[in-house]
Order: structure tokens, then C-alpha cells, then sequence
């Protein structure tokens, strides 16, 4: 009994960090403002967590396992390869824009655990949220998708790589449209990626990158030639 109440007294410091951390940002985010935001006395914060360093850890777990959870729970079981890409990447699109205060707070506190000489807890994040692309990919039969378990790992970092980059120039610079386009070219570009591993392997992407901007800079150089004539 006193070990349940415990665990929610925790979960409840917790998510008061979470607000706090929201409204504050991680430096103005003080133990005594968590412990406001909680509803619990400062003397409760410091039974249950040593520091606000071990706090704010916590919270960085909370918030990447509710992440991976949620997206989950809303991508569904797909037999094709491409229109599992498409789905991720949308879906998580549309998760990242409607947390978007977590997700400045999960950025900063990735930073902090970095900072703070904790790097095996951002890397974990990392692999927390590569285990719904992971395993969205694998739901489709290798026979039938080509890919193995080493090509779904390397096309879901592809994949959470690009939505980072796509994720911190829409918080930087607002513009819904210009990420909507990004979303659609990331995933075309995944899609012509997971392609080129199963012809046999990331060498065939570049190679077939290089081709295009190639064919594209013939047909301008033709375009050129016809109108000088």
C-alpha cells in the first residue's frame, strides 16, 4: 500500500516537472516551483528525488516513453513497405505538432543529460523512439518487404533523423506549409532509400541520388540548348 502510494506521489512530481518545465524552461524551473506545479511540499520532492538533476531524468524518460506509446498505438499494421513509411512519418508529424511544448522541453533536457555526462540516457531515448519505426517496418514480412532486421533499424534512424532536422526548423521558424512539404519529401526520399537497401544497399541510394540530379541537369542543359536555338 505504501509502496503504491509512493508510486504516485512520483508520477505526480513528475508530471508537475512536466508543466513547470513547459512554462519555465529547465533553468527556471526550480525544485520549489516543481513542487508548487505538484501539489506537494518541497520536503515530499526531496524524499522521493535526491536532486532536480534526477528529477528532470525522469521527466526526459516520462515524456520518450509516453512518445513511443502514442505513436504505437496510432500506426497500424501496414503489408506494404512505402505505405508504411508514408504512415510513421505522417503520424509522427502530427504527434510532434500537437506536443510541440514537449517537445522543446524533451529537447532541452536531451541537451542537459549530455551536458550533465548522463549521454547513455539521450541515447536511450533515441532507441526508445526508434522502436515504433523498428517495429511498424518488421510488421511487414521480410519476404515480401525486402528489407532485414539491419535495413528497418537503418531506415528508421533515416527516418527519425530527417523529422529531428524537420522538427527544429519548424520550432525555430514557424512555417506549417514549408514542413508539410519537408514531411513529403522526407518520405519520398525514405521510400527511395528502403528501395536501394533491398537492391543492395545504401551505395544504390547515392548512386541512384546521383543519377537524378545528373538526368536533372541534362534535361536544364537540353531546355538551354533548345531555347538558344
Amino acid at each position: 500500500m505504501a509502496q503504491a502510494k509512493g508510486d504516485r506521489t512520483r508520477a505526480q512530481i513528475i508530471e508537475g516537472a512536466a508543466r513547470a518545465l513547459e512554462e519555465h524552461g529547465v533553468i527556471g524551473a526550480t525544485t520549489r516551483k516543481i513542487a508548487a506545479e505538484a501539489g506537494v511540499e518541497l520536503a515530499t520532492l526531496h524524499y522521493h528525488f535526491d536532486n532536480k538533476s534526477a528529477i528532470l531524468l525522469a521527466v526526459l524518460e516520462s515524456i520518450v516513453g509516453g512518445m513511443a506509446s502514442l505513436l504505437r498505438r496510432r500506426m497500424k499494421r501496414l503489408s506494404d513497405v512505402d505505405k508504411c513509411i508514408e504512415q510513421m512519418l505522417q503520424v509522427a508529424w502530427q504527434v510532434c505538432m500537437k506536443t510541440r511544448p514537449s517537445q522543446v522541453v524533451q529537447y532541452e533536457l536531451t541537451l542537459y543529460a549530455l551536458r550533465m555526462g548522463e549521454g547513455w540516457l539521450a541515447e536511450r531515448q533515441y532507441d526508445a523512439y526508434l522502436g515504433p519505426y523498428v517495429e511498424s517496418l518488421r510488421s511487414v514480412p521480410e519476404e515480401r518487404s525486402g528489407l532485414s532486421l539491419e535495413d528497418c533499424e537503418a531506415v528508421s534512424r533515416f527516418m527519425l533523423a530527417g523529422m529531428d532536422g524537420i522538427l527544429l526548423q519548424e520550432l525555430a521558424k514557424p512555417d506549417r506549409s514549408r514542413s508539410k512539404q519537408a514531411v513529403e519529401t522526407l518520405i519520398a526520399s525514405t521510400q527511395i532509400y528502403a528501395k536501394a537497401l533491398r537492391w543492395g544497399g545504401a551505395d544504390k541510394f547515392a548512386d541512384s541520388g546521383r543519377l537524378k540530379v545528373a538526368s536533372r541537369g541534362s534535361e536544364g542543359a537540353s531546355s538551354k540548348v533548345g531555347a538558344d536555338r
